[in-house]
């Protein structure tokens, strides 16, 4: 006893420098029920390493107790409230371990959804490392897949909208970048044709099929670049790119390739010519 009651003031010493202070006394009282508000009141005051250590408590003293998932639901909130890159790599962490434990729980679908929120505040600018935007996405969109009834399903739509538009963007900076800084449409033409095949809702796609246009007139595709030119005519008529969009089509038409003429098909009623053999051979005179 003596030696957990020493634990627990140093515990509570450090928590004194880091976070607010823990209550001795609390943190050693056989009731997971005053422990548990205990740290519910440290985390509403901001304290969270004191709170912490309650719900820390409550999970390695009381693993029977009914307050066991919510204070491991508790221990990701601290963290993700408390903010920063380690602390959301930590709320990440809590709230999968949650998942592990209590797969079918009817807070499972919070914690999935919490995972996406770390990764989504730690996302960049689009002209920056997309990795913490890319798995935003995928814990959303998994959030989706197995919680089809959850409440937070809309909340997720919208975060996977924002984050596609993000990546759509970052794809489109790329794709820029090699244009007009590189030089290298070949480059570009794959970034911009990566953005029409995985964000087709990008908000910015008749910016990106005018870019392609260019890209491939410039690297002699003429043939391939009007159909992009004349989807952008025709899909966004207010677009601010219309009008160039007609002029590069017209100077691109010009050198083109024509189109092969089709084979002559046969008049009706009228049979196809037979194509005459070859005469046989004569044989050697004797």
């Amino acid at each position: 006893m003596k030696a957990r009651l020493l634990l627990l003031a140093l515990l509570a010493g450090w928590g004194c420098a880091h976070g607010g202070e823990a209550d001795i006394a609390t943190l050693a009282s056989n009731s997971d029920q005053v422990i548990w508000e205990a740290g519910q009141k440290a985390l509403e005051k901001h304290q969270y390493e004191a709170a912490r250590q309650h719900f820390k408590r409550i999970i390695d003293g009381f693993p029977q107790s009914e307050y066991g998932p919510a204070a491991r639901l508790a221990l990701g909130d601290s963290y993700f409230q408390e903010g920063g890159t380690a602390s959301h790599i930590l709320a990440v962490a809590a709230y999968r371990e949650f998942l592990t434990i209590y797969p079918s729980h009817p807070r499972s679908d919070y914690a999935q959804y919490q995972v996406g929120e770390c990764y989504f505040k730690q996302r960049n600018s689009p002209d920056r490392d997309q990795t913490p935007t890319h798995n935003a996405l995928e814990e959303y969109q998994r959030l989706l897949q197995l919680y089809p009834s959850s409440s937070f399903i809309e909340k997720a739509r919208s975060r996977i909208k924002d984050c596609r538009q993000s990546l759509g963007r970052a794809e489109f900076l790329a794709g820029f970048f090699y244009q007009r800084t590189r030089q290298s449409c070949h480059a570009a033409i794959a970034r911009y044709q990566a953005i029409l095949n995985e964000y087709p809702d990008y908000d910015q796609l008749d910016e990106v099929l005018f870019r392609l246009g260019e890209c491939l007139g410039l690297s002699g595709r003429a043939a391939e670049a009007l159909p992009h030119l004349g989807r952008l005519i025709e899909e966004f008529p207010k677009s601010d790119r219309v009008d160039d969009a007609r002029q590069l089509m017209a100077d691109l038409s010009r050198v083109a390739p024509a189109p092969p003429p089709p084979s002559p098909s046969p008049s009706p009623g009228v049979p196809a010519a037979t194509p005459t053999p070859p005469p046989a051979p004569q044989p050697p005179p004797s």
